[in-house]
């Protein structure tokens, strides 16, 4: 093989590595709603954490309830809209739109959540398989009445 036709060659190969390389994994759409006692709940963190066993684990997809409660999930890191299919621990917590500045290292302040989520919402107990051709339906919805309220929380 002639040395141009060679660095072409090689030319081609590193630029279809590096294209495919930055595509990332396969996502799905997911959307879906978060109720609690009967109300849409807004701004709600809702990430689903992966739960393959899976050598290469997908990423973290994370989105935020809007006022009608609902949501639509992106990739964490990566802000590509979606998730990978396969089985997610769902973790849901209330995210304070209006929390105070708080002068220890920039955190801030919480206010009391208007929504009474269940512990179970952040223990890891919640469970979701996305589907291989996403869904509209990754619902979850809650009565505080008739919660159990012994459930240790996660993250």
């Amino acid at each position: 093989m002639n040395r141009k036709l060679f660095a072409l060659a090689i030319t081609a190969f590193v630029a279809t590595t590096l294209a495919l390389s930055g595509c990332g994994p396969k996502t799905v759409p997911v959307s879906g709603k978060i109720v609690v006692d009967g109300q849409p709940a807004a701004n709600i963190r809702v990430v689903f954490q992966s739960a393959s066993k899976e050598a290469l684990v997908p990423p973290t997809a994370t989105a935020l309830t809007d006022e009608n409660g609902e949501y639509s999930l992106s990739l964490a890191e990566k802000k590509k809209r979606g998730a990978v299919p396969g089985p997610y621990v769902v973790y849901l917590t209330w995210s304070d739109p209006d929390a105070d500045p708080n002068p220890i290292e920039g955190m801030t302040v919480a206010h009391e959540s208007p929504y009474k989520l269940p512990p179970r919402a952040n223990s890891g107990e919640l469970r979701y398989e996305v589907p291989a051709k996403g869904a509209k339906d990754a619902d979850f919805t809650f009565d505080s009445s008739s919660e159990p309220t012994d459930v240790k929380p996660g993250v």
